[in-house]
């Protein structure tokens, strides 16, 4: 494996390929809009449906934020007019927001999903979409914590690597191979939702030996997106779930609901409540498969715990 700092820059060093433009802010005015113009190489997927790729992560441009009003929404929104009518609504979701910003000058890219949620709340987008948004700002923060991970295709892939790490630390490693494998099972961990063993190579990272600045300052940037940010935008979205889960939904829609629910209460240490969600999934003759798979896979492993 290479070096931990050396993977923590896969994915922020260079974004998939987007152009960008000015147009007016429809509560005035101007706000910088970007675009995809190439596909990206895809790098892999979390058990959340969170894709990645090799090539940067779009969701890190997908919402526009106007610099005067923080008016957030996504690029293919903005250039359309705001409905006069709801205005008022919407200027005071996203008075009400502000308060809750760390930097109202410059919010990280979570905390622009959820004025893009508040924002598109007010203008009655339904529940599902919120889910997705809320979703959306997890993943953005769990970028900023491990970055981009490769061959991780779903909890299947996940535990595979996760358990092939583990046997290579009981192999005789110098102090710097230790401290790779520790740090990057702690990432796989992360991504995969496998909280209690990230937090183990955490903590077997900093006792393998003296941590320089660099290191120092991963470790916090993953505790904090692990303990204080992403889960808060993973309760927003198993509300939204809730509510959405609560009205009809199409047969599609409502397995993806299902399915992320169980998953989202599994991340967030709740397994009594995750396993019942994940054996509705397997019970729902219009669930896709990949679904299925991946709600047999982790709700066996509940099972076995």
């Amino acid at each position: 494996m290479p070096t931990p700092l050396a993977l923590l820059a896969i994915g922020l060093a260079a974004a998939t390929q987007i152009s960008v433009r000015e147009v007016p802010c429809p509560l005035g005015g101007r706000v910088k809009v970007y675009e995809r113009v190439a596909t990206n190489t895809h790098g892999g997927h979390d058990s959340d449906l969170c894709p990645y790729s090799s090539q940067g992560q779009f969701r890190e441009f997908a919402v526009s934020t106007c610099a005067d009003s923080l008016l957030s929404l996504y690029g293919t929104d903005m250039v359309r007019p705001l409905d006069p009518a709801l205005r008022p609504a919407v200027e005071a979701a996203l008075g009400a927001a502000r308060a809750a910003l760390s930097n109202a000058a410059d919010p990280p890219v979570w905390e622009r999903y959820a004025l893009a949620a508040a924002a598109y709340r007010a203008m009655g987008r339904p529940p599902m979409f919120l889910a997705q948004l809320y979703l959306e700002a997890s993943w953005t923060a769990r970028d900023h914590g491990v970055g981009y991970y490769a061959g991780l295709e779903g909890p299947v892939a996940t535990r595979a690597l996760l358990d092939a790490g583990k046997r290579e630390l009981d192999k005789p490693l110098t102090p710097a191979q230790r401290k790779t494998v520790l740090y990057n099972l702690a990432r796989v961990a992360h991504r995969g939702g496998y909280n209690t063993e990230r937090d183990q190579m955490l903590a077997a990272f900093e006792k393998a030996g003296p941590m320089d600045a660099a290191e120092a300052a991963a470790v916090a940037r993953l505790r904090e997106v692990a303990h204080r940010i992403e889960p808060v935008y993973q309760e927003l979205a198993i509300a939204a779930l809730h509510e959405a889960l609560a009205r009809p939904l199409p047969d599609a829609e409502r397995a993806r609901a299902l399915y992320l629910q169980a998953d989202l209460l599994r991340r967030r240490g709740r397994d009594g409540e995750a396993l019942p969600l994940y054996d509705r999934v397997l019970a729902d003759a219009g669930a896709p498969p990949e679904l299925q798979a991946m709600a047999r896979a982790l709700s066996d492993e509940l099972r076995r715990r």
